[in-house]
Formats: C-alpha cells, sequence, structure tokens
C-alpha cells in the first residue's frame, strides 16, 4: 500500500476544482478514495486552509474538509508532533514554514507527496505526485 501526504492545494483542488489536479495526482487520490492508499493531511495543511479560507482566498474551510475526511475512511488527519520538527529543524533552506511541516510530513510517513509546487519536488527529499 502507497501513502500520501496532501498539499494545501491538493486538499483545495480535491474538493473545489478536480479538473486542476493533475492526472497522476488524480489517480493517487483514486487510490485513497478505493481504500488501496492511505492519505494524510498534515495539521499544518488544515491550519494553512483555515487562514486562507478567513482571508478569502479559498472557498473551502475546515467544515469541508472535515466531511471529505468523514467520507473517504483512507483520507486521515496527520497531528503534528515531535518527530515532525525534528525533520522541520533540519530543512533550513526551506523558507515556507507551512511547506517545511508538509515536507516534514511525508518524510516522517514515508509518504509520496501529492503537490503541484515545482519547488518542492526540486528538493528532492520527497518523492512527488502531479502531472
Amino acid at each position: 500500500m502507497t501513502d500520501y501526504v496532501l498539499d494545501t492545494h491538493t486538499c483545495v483542488f480535491a474538493l473545489a476544482s478536480p479538473k486542476k489536479l493533475g492526472q497522476r495526482a488524480k489517480r493517487a487520490l483514486q487510490s485513497v478514495e478505493s481504500g488501496a492508499s492511505t492519505g494524510w493531511i498534515p495539521a499544518a495543511v488544515v491550519a494553512e486552509i483555515v487562514l486562507l479560507h478567513e482571508l478569502g482566498r479559498f472557498g473551502i474551510g475546515l467544515p469541508q474538509l472535515e466531511a471529505a475526511m468523514d467520507e473517504a475512511p483512507s483520507l486521515r488527519f496527520l497531528p503534528l508532533d515531535l518527530r515532525q520538527l525534528r525533520e522541520f529543524a533540519v530543512h533550513t533552506g526551506i523558507r515556507d514554514p507551512f511547506d517545511r511541516l508538509i515536507i516534514s510530513a511525508a518524510r516522517t510517513t514515508n509518504a509520496r507527496l501529492i503537490t503541484r509546487d515545482e519547488d518542492l519536488a526540486e528538493t528532492n527529499l520527497v518523492q512527488t505526485v502531479w502531472s
């Protein structure tokens, strides 16, 4: 079974604009929805979605995210733990704190990261999935 970590845009696109997802991202999410894979939503992603919703940048908020997790049992919340924070402390080259936390979540779960963020893909710290 493959584990995936979903980044912020992946969560929002999956819920509000699935056509914006890359083909490989769609296949990975279908695998999660079918229960063949586990999809992790890190605490940092949830926090970022809440903040961006408050700023009016996303129409998706915490209620929609919780509903999606209720509908897909293989889609799970990943609490922030000390192991992830140790990873966070090491990757000082990644300036955005949310990106650092998301990379840390993928590394500590040995999961592939579903992201369209080319900067994260280019770090080569985790395997990424998108197009």
